[in-house]
């Protein structure tokens, strides 16, 4: 698409490290006698994925090898996370080019100096604008951009990609109508004429590829989505049921990864969803425990559990303690 679909958009970004929950923090701590007690970091989902933020100290038990131990401090935290931002730039977004950008820099607006993030343009392909790095300076989206067809799928292949190995929770967030431009058809006869309509997403061979891959990657995709049927351009004039189908995808990589999305009419529209993701990718949870008086050098086994719901999993920093 052309620069003036884009070229207004100015973002600043700023970087800075220090990350609670990375990938890189050692899976036992090793403590001297007499130390303070051994912290956790650690964030809970329920059976769908989707982030758990609302629970209190009295939610929780703490078992150290098995056996149960006193919660001594317990505190939601704030936590770094890595986000891939992609702006549909193609032909098909073209009437609704002010929308998105608007939106995209108002999500620009709920990031964190400590949040991980890459924006990038898809249309025809991938175009990173900002990638994962520590400059402090304002930049505008290329002139170069390549966004005439739509390679839906591919973009979101590309971004669960990039998020490999990244620290923190994992989000993809996309700005675009959903159409991939080789969306699998099949031929139907409406009123005595044969069409192409779009197929539903389980008969999809590409579609569920991705949705897969998706929901085993760990992320949670969210999406801001124009021209569905539920918010129709006034210039698209394909049919409802098309929109139906492109819709019902996007809805399942949703739910499927525990994300969410939104169908806005105005940019302001989208304010609810940036909340969420910033509570859903950016909130943990903190505790620490009295440890045990052993001064043997065998790591202890650290288990967080939540009291009478086996539905809730909790992913632990750490999992294990030495004392020396």
């Amino acid at each position: 698409m052309r620069t003036a679909f884009l070229s207004s958009v100015i973002l600043s970004v700023i970087f800075s490290s220090g990350w609670l929950l990375s990938q890189n923090v050692p899976d036992s701590i090793r403590l001297d006698v007499g130390a303070i007690e051994p912290i956790v970091s650690f964030t809970v989902t329920d059976e769908k994925g989707m982030s758990v933020t609302d629970l209190f100290q009295y939610d929780f038990e703490v078992l150290d090898n098995g056996e149960p131990r006193r919660i001594e401090h317990f505190a939601r935290v704030k936590t770094p996370y890595s986000v891939v931002v992609l702006l549909d730039c193609s032909d098909s977004t073209r009437p609704r080019a002010n929308l998105l950008v608007a939106t995209t820099a108002r999500f620009g607006d709920h990031l964190r100096p400590e949040d991980k993030y890459v924006f990038a343009a898809f249309g025809t392909e991938v175009q990173t604008f900002l990638d994962w790095n520590d400059e402090k300076r304002p930049f505008s989206i290329p002139d170069s951009l390549i966004c005439h067809g739509t390679n839906f799928y591919a973009a979101l292949d590309w971004a669960e990609k990039k998020l490999r190995g990244m620290p923190g929770r994992h989000g993809v967030v996309v700005f675009s109508d959903g159409r991939d431009s080789d969306v699998a058809r099949k031929e139907v006869t409406v009123n005595g004429l044969k069409v192409r309509r779009v197929v539903p997403p389980e008969d999809d061979r590409e579609f569920q590829k991705v949705l897969k891959s998706a929901r085993d990657s760990g992320a949670q995709f969210y999406f801001v989505a124009v021209d569905t049927d539920l918010n129709p351009g006034s210039e698209y004039g394909g049919p409802v049921a098309d929109l139906q189908q492109i819709r019902a995808r996007m809805e399942l990589l949703a739910k499927s990864t525990g994300g969410r999305i939104v169908f806005p009419e105005m940019p302001g529209d989208t304010g609810e969803l940036f909340r969420d993701i910033r509570q859903d990718l950016g909130i943990a949870y903190s505790l620490d425990f009295a440890p045990t008086k052993s001064k043997d050098g065998i790591p202890r086994k650290i288990e967080i559990r939540v009291r009478g719901e086996d539905i809730y999993h909790v992913h632990q920093s750490r999992d294990s303690y030495i004392v020396n």
